[in-house]
């Protein structure tokens, strides 16, 4: 009995003894192995680097692509805005020149009318006398010099009570407008009619047009060419008693 246990114990130790030889002799088996595909190994992991940086750079570029473009659509943004500021301002000038055309237009038609007024009249008419007067910047009140030549000259014509016409043309210096400059000289023209008017000069013998800055009598580069522009001129057509025959 003893010595089959004897043999037994002898027995396990063998079999322990060649466990381990046999686990040595695997592990050695395995570091041979990882050692031959190491290199394998270290080149995959270089290349998923190299394509991780690369991926990289194309995200970096891609980005900076994206940010290109967001600043670019902004300009074009800014631009089309600019543009359209731009046309907005065109039309507006175009109206304020159709504006300014309409006032040109009316200014001529007072004329023809005024021609007409003086060309039905069956009486012969001359140019007499012609007075002119000043206004102030921006003004159409007279002043008490211009009320004074207004006097004179209703004077002169209260002894008539026919045979004479008076022409008032309304004018203005170069600044401002067209459009502007068109109402003001008509509103200076307007002023020296009511004042003839007041002194009974008879309204329907009184004709008016204001034309802006057309007719200058002097240089508007200068403030005094400019003051001797912002005139009316007050003109006396006087008939020389010859009547015209239908």
């Amino acid at each position: 009995m003893v010595s089959w246990n004897r043999a037994f114990s002898v027995l396990t130790v063998m079999l322990g003894g060649m466990l381990v030889l046999s686990g040595c002799a695997t592990k050695k088996y395995v570091q041979q192995q990882i050692q031959t595909v190491q290199p394998a190994i270290q080149e995959a992991q270089n290349a998923a680097k190299e394509n991780a940086e690369r991926i990289d750079a194309v995200d970096k570029r891609a980005q900076q692509g994206i940010t290109a473009a967001q600043a670019a659509d902004t300009k074009a943004g800014q631009a089309q805005q600019a543009a359209q500021t731009a046309q907005n301002a065109a039309q507006a000038a175009d109206g304020k020149a159709d504006s300014a055309n309409q006032g040109v237009q009316q200014a001529n038609n007072r004329i023809t009318t005024l021609e007409s007024r003086v060309a039905s009249i069956n009486d012969n008419y001359t140019q007499s006398e012609s007075q002119t007067v000043t206004f102030p910047l921006n003004s159409a009140t007279l002043s008490e010099q211009a009320r004074t030549t207004l006097d004179k000259i209703a004077s002169d014509l209260s002894s008539q009570r026919m045979g004479f016409m008076i022409e008032v043309q309304g004018y203005t210096d170069a600044t401002g407008t067209e459009q502007y400059n068109i109402g003001l000289s008509q509103r200076r023209a307007e002023a020296v009619e009511r004042y003839l008017v007041s002194k009974n000069v008879p309204l329907f013998r009184v004709s008016i047009v204001g034309l802006g800055k057309e007719n200058p009598v002097a240089d508007n580069k200068t403030s005094q060419g400019r003051a001797q522009n912002r005139r009316v001129e007050v003109r006396i057509l006087k008939s020389t008693g010859t009547r015209q025959t239908n």
